[in-house]
């Protein structure tokens, strides 16, 4: 294939990824929850000069990720000054860079040139990859620096070099820091390195160690200062209880997240398919272990067995080294099953009934949500705690509000630790009704109260001040 028709085809393929990322995202963006989590440390960041040393909190394990994440996101918050759609952009950015970089390094690997533009095309059509680019609960930025770390770890195997050892060693860390969801993966490697190549097994160590120490260096910082508090609350903080840790529910979540068709009996028909194929792979490829096929069809069944072993139950933004390394498998398929495994997916993922409910407008819109709190907090000037009431997520204490709200000049106290600081609260009834009680005990906390004034910013959208006795 000549390299006019690559530039073309991957051109086609960026500018799909963008289509269905970017199309009609102002008013289809649903601002909410972790996404003023984010916003909300960035802006921290802004006003006080200090970078984060810790990124988000894990919800498997009382721990958080490397502040690396936020790292990434800051460049273009500060562009967009602090618009939600900054995450979308920079995730594009990531995925659109690291892909073309890829490209251009693997330009003389045929093998790797069709990996990437396959991977590539998957991505961009993949319903939880839009899902999770247009509605950033929490921006899934691994994907590309699986791919790099199962192509560098492939050629590695190859032929050692350490420009290589360099590339799949940060790239893996990186992935894992941003999501300990693909820890489990380097495990997988672990074993593949043990079975398929011993050599400088010591270096692959030393390696992993620097990189995992470079990207993760503010957290190890943080622990010095705060004398290993994170450390502390693995061993002695109660993680949150997980569900659905029996075969049946891993298999029909791991089926649905990494397929993602609307069908539950083809989801587990392509999860049975996807375990006898690669099965088939490893067994036809036994004496051929340093090829890609047989590299990442053993990577996935490990990555298998070590998710039903692992006692965390699978969410949907947990699978991307799944989906990473079913794409490079598709990828090494001859060219007959691999346009026809292409064209099923097409079809399946870009039907217009799923294409229609990624373009829906949001209930309501960011600039709506600003032209409220900016009208409100320009009359209201106290000190004011926050709680919210609402039918989309009831447990979440708001952090997109209490983001926009003091971007807009309110004064946000947080009644978990700041009480008595503020003789008001405002309640936001965000498609919800009041009904004297909130999931977080904000008024318990706040005491007796009137109610003073109400702000009806759109039918599903309220704002009520409430006064102290």
């Amino acid at each position: 294939m000549s390299k006019t028709i690559h530039v073309f085809l991957f051109a086609s393929a960026i500018a799909l990824f963008l289509f269905l990322r970017l199309y009609n995202i102002s008013n289809s963006l649903f601002f909410f929850n972790d996404m003023g989590r984010d916003l909300s440390v960035l802006e921290t960041w802004k006003t006080t000069s200090k970078p984060p040393l810790l990124g988000p909190q894990t919800s498997a394990l009382p721990i958080n990720q490397s502040a690396f994440y936020f790292y990434l996101l800051y460049p273009m918050f500060r562009l967009l000054q602090g618009n939600p759609i900054s995450s979308i952009v920079t995730l594009c950015l990531i995925y659109v860079g690291l892909f073309i970089v890829g490209l251009k390094t693997t330009s003389e690997n045929k093998l790797l040139t069709k990996v990437l533009l396959v991977c590539f095309f998957l991505v961009s059509i993949h319903p939880q990859y839009i899902i999770q680019g247009r509605f950033v609960w929490n921006p899934s930025l691994v994907t590309p620096f699986v791919i790099a770390a199962l192509t560098s770890f492939y050629l590695l195997i190859s032929k050692f070099s350490q420009n290589r050892l360099v590339v799949f060693s940060l790239s893996i860390a990186t992935a894992i820091s941003l999501s300990y969801s693909i820890a489990p993966l380097l495990v997988a490697f672990f074993a593949s390195w043990l079975i398929i190549s011993r050599k400088h097994f010591l270096k692959y160590c030393l390696y992993l160690g620097a990189s995992f120490f470079i990207i993760n260096s503010p957290t190890i910082m943080f622990e010095f200062r705060h004398r290993f508090q994170l450390i502390k609350a693995i061993f002695f903080q109660k993680s949150p209880v997980q569900q659905g840790l029996d075969f049946i529910t891993r298999t029909n979540n791991l089926s649905q997240f990494i397929f993602s068709t609307s069908h539950h009996s083809l989801n587990i028909l392509l999860f049975i398919t996807s375990i006898l194929v690669c099965s088939y792979f490893i067994f036809r490829n036994r004496h051929q272990k340093t090829s890609l096929q047989f590299i990442s069809s053993f990577l996935y069944l490990s990555l298998l067995v070590i998710s039903y072993l692992t006692p965390v139950s699978i969410q949907p933004h947990y699978v991307f080294a799944f989906t990473s390394l079913l794409f490079v498998i598709a990828a090494t398929l001859p060219k007959i099953p691999l346009s026809l495994t292409l064209v099923f997916f097409s079809l399946v993922y870009l039907n217009p009934q799923l294409l229609k409910d990624y373009f829906k407008d949001a209930p309501r819109t960011y600039q709506q949500m600003t032209t409220c709190f900016e009208q409100y907090c320009s009359k209201f000037k106290d000190s004011t705690f926050v709680s919210v009431q609402s039918n989309f997520h009831p447990f979440h204490n708001g952090p997109e509000h209490r983001y926009l709200m003091s971007k807009f000049g309110c004064n946000v106290k947080a009644i978990e630790t700041e009480n008595g600081q503020a003789q008001f609260m405002t309640v936001i009834l965000d498609s919800g009704t009041f009904d004297d009680r909130t999931n977080y005990y904000e008024l318990e906390l706040f005491g007796k109260y009137k109610q003073i004034s109400e702000t009806t910013c759109l039918p599903n959208f309220k704002i009520l001040t409430l006064k102290k006795f």
